[in-house]
């Protein structure tokens, strides 16, 4: 992985012209809803993988259900760093709860192509 031996590079300060802080915060709202969902279903294996487990003899099925069980866990961890990672950047409670509020509105409203 050619990215691993890298250092971060400090970034240079973008001036954004057209982006509001109400477009980040409800970017940021959006990625943590997505977080969320991606946790909910790596769970909801979790939870099968763990049901499975319990009464499965042995045998190589059970060692594949044990491997995606593992790795099930493990993308839970990720999906729970980059959630922090997000929540990291939010800089105002009462701004970040306004932008829960206008894009859950959003998802209500939103009708899913036939």
């Amino acid at each position: 992985m050619p990215w691993r031996g890298l250092r971060l590079i400090k970034k240079k300060n973008m001036k954004y012209e057209q982006i509001t802080p109400t477009y980040r915060d409800d970017l940021i709202a959006e990625a943590l809803y997505g977080r969320e969902i991606e946790y909910f279903h790596y769970d909801f294996d979790r939870i099968n993988f763990e049901h499975i487990l319990k009464d499965l003899p042995e045998c190589d099925y059970r060692t594949l259900i044990e491997k995606r069980h593992f790795d099930t866990v493990g993308a839970m961890a990720q999906v729970e760093k980059t959630a922090e990672a997000l929540r990291a950047q939010i800089t105002d409670p009462e701004a970040h709860a306004a932008a829960i509020v206008r894009t859950t509105e959003k998802r209500k409203n939103h009708v899913p192509a036939k």
